[in-house]
């Protein structure tokens, strides 16, 4: 089920909002080793993630500081814990930015790395309108489609399974309204029409530093 996600444009500053688009279900893999500790790198065989992409990491018997989650089998709830964020190193290893392991024990595994695994965006489209009201006026629109002539600019990056919406500074300078609603949607290369968020608000904000 799409979530609620609130947005805010501020009048002469670049606006930019991304979604990571994932699998429903979740992927387990193995990791065999910790190669480096300062940066914590990682080895996980054919991880298949993009930079950014978030994983959770349970089972390991030490260092334990590296496990994420609470003690369970049960994936979903070790999915509700903070996440790391991946940095690729290569196919076959991982960097986890921002965590200092140089105090840890060494690794003694293996141990698993839980996440849900991104989406072949190949021939997606995305598309998303600001309105003063559900079904009322349409006040904005983005789309990754040119043909229907869109005011902002809407992008599927294949590489990062992300879908993003982007408005410049100049556009997001000359807007005339100030509050409505919006949602985001994704497109298969079937047709089929995916919600990314539920109904929401937009609010344009006035800038300070201009």
């Amino acid at each position: 089920m799409a979530e609620q996600i609130d947005l805010t444009i501020t009048r002469g500053k670049t606006f930019e909002f991304g979604f990571l688009y994932a699998d429903d279900e979740s992927r387990q893999v193995l990791i065999t080793g910790m190669p480096s500790k300062v940066p914590l790198q990682l080895t996980v065989v054919g991880h298949g993630l993009p930079d950014g992409w978030p994983f959770w990491v349970s089972c390991v018997k030490t260092p334990a500081e590296l496990n994420t989650s609470i003690d369970s089998d049960d994936a979903s709830e070790v999915m509700g814990a903070d996440p790391y964020y991946v940095k690729v190193v290569d196919a076959d290893t991982i960097e986890v930015p921002g965590v200092i392991a140089s105090c840890w024990k060494s690794f003694s595994g293996p141990g698993v790395l839980i996440t849900a695994p991104p989406v072949d965006l190949t021939g997606w489209q995305c598309r998303a309108q600001v309105r003063d009201k559900v079904g009322g006026e349409v006040l904005f629109s983005w789309h990754s489609d040119p043909a229907p002539n869109p005011d902002g600019e809407a992008m599927v990056d294949v590489v990062l399974s992300a879908f993003f919406l982007r408005m410049s500074a100049a556009t997001a300078q000359a807007l005339s309204w100030k509050k409505g609603v919006y949602d985001f949607e994704a497109i298969a290369p079937g047709g089929e029409v995916y919600p990314l968020t539920d109904i929401s608000s937009i609010t344009v904000e006035d800038e300070v530093t201009a």
